[in-house]
């Protein structure tokens, strides 16, 4: 039973391998060389697979654990991974035997992001236990360029995932849409497919957005192709202390000063780590959005030099300590929920409107009388949402 509250991209995650799509030759290879530690210890005892975000790679091994009983071990980006935290967790899970006696899978997530400080000795620590682990080593990568691939690659068998085919997006598409029981053109999905970029789990995730919403504004379907441009612009930003070249990388960045800033709060914990680099970098942030209300008050235009300076100049400045690292950016998030909850909201607003027409009671009455028990009998069975929906002569999704 898939927990319907968690968000859709991993509410449908592939259960199994066999449904998993694209990249067909990687997922085969990457299938068989699990075998071969089912039968034995290969002589390659770890892997690499290589492609961008959303493509299937950490999807695939969640696939193989289930499908072959495997217990999966997961140390993604956000833990920490020096050397001593590596030698530690890693090599314990690695040379350990699980307490069933299953075989363990160890997944490293985007290795191509050890770097700096506070990743030193990392990956010699990582080639250490490669040669002394007892269970499978899968680690993933998006930078096929990253330099410190270099000595992880000769240590393991490399697995190229690349963008998925439209035409296999669409497929997955029209089963979720099939699954939600709701309806939705040819024309809207192959425009996800298209502002996806061939990253399917951004396609699923503006499904939902599409589905919940019951339409999808411009604003945030045009949020794919600035996510690809912000991603490249937060690299140089946060890659420089240097005032002048932040306000030059920021200069060259097609969004407004108002979503920059959302832009920024929602990831400047990424690469802000230590207090005081918090606490500078919330200051910047701060001044900007304080400097915007006055601007929105008073018109004084004049104002908006010190908003750029202070989301550029001001947020590269308070990285004093921690190197940079390859990291994933994410979108806003609170104005697509604002959204969302409006939406959801308007649509409840609809449903009290015709149960209090149809029962002759007020709104208040209507919601405790007969609201919940209707929504809680269409959540339990489904197949009573066109009887209810019919009856009040409202749409079957409000009823959700």
């Amino acid at each position: 039973m898939r927990n319907e509250k968690l968000p859709w991209p991993e509410r449908y995650r592939p259960e199994s391998i066999k449904d998993i799509v694209g990249n067909t030759a990687s997922v085969k290879g990457l299938k068989d060389w699990i075998e071969s530690w089912i039968t034995g210890t290969p002589s390659v005892k770890a892997v690499l697979l290589i492609g961008p975000p959303g493509v299937g790679k950490t999807a695939s091994i969640g696939a193989l654990s289930r499908d072959y009983n495997l217990e999966l071990v997961e140390f993604n980006s956000s833990d920490k991974r020096n050397k001593g935290a590596i030698e530690d967790h890693v090599w314990k899970a690695a040379t350990q035997q699980t307490l069933d006696g299953r075989l363990r899978i160890i997944l490293l997530d985007e290795v191509d992001g050890l770097s700096g400080t506070s990743d030193r000795g990392g990956v010699n620590a990582i080639l250490k236990i490669i040669d002394e682990t007892g269970h499978p080593i899968v680690m993933t990568a998006n930078d096929p360029h990253s330099p410190r691939l270099g000595s992880l690659i000769k240590k393991c068998k490399i697995f190229t995932f690349s963008s998925i085919e439209p035409k296999h997006m669409m497929d997955v598409l029209r089963k979720i849409v099939a699954i939600q029981g709701a309806e939705l053109s040819e024309d809207k999905m192959e425009e996800i497919v298209e502002q996806s970029g061939g990253d399917l789990r951004a396609a699923i995730s503006d499904l939902e957005t599409v589905l919940v919403g019951e339409h999808l504004p411009e604003e945030i379907l045009a949020s794919r192709d600035i996510r690809r441009d912000v991603e490249e612009v937060f690299r140089r930003l946060f890659m420089t202390t240097d005032s002048g070249a932040a306000r030059q990388v920021i200069s060259e960045l097609d969004v407004d000063h108002r979503e920059l800033l959302l832009w920024l709060e929602e990831n400047v914990q990424l690469h802000l780590l230590t207090p005081k680099e918090l606490d500078l970098g919330f200051e910047f942030l701060s001044l900007a959005d304080l400097s915007l209300g006055r601007i929105m008050r008073g018109q004084n235009w004049k104002l908006l030099a010190y908003v750029y300076d202070f989301l550029s100049a001001g947020i590269a400045t308070s990285r004093t300590d921690t190197p940079f690292r390859n990291v994933q950016y994410s979108r806003p998030t609170w104005p697509l929920l604002l959204w969302q909850g409006k939406r959801k909201r308007d649509k409840k607003k609809d449903l009290l409107a015709a149960l209090s027409a149809v029962a002759g009671v007020s709104r208040d009455r209507a919601i405790q009388t007969y609201g919940n028990a209707m929504t809680e009998i269409v959540k339990r069975s489904p197949r009573f949402r066109k009887t209810f929906s019919s009856w009040l002569g409202v749409k079957g999704s409000l009823l959700d």
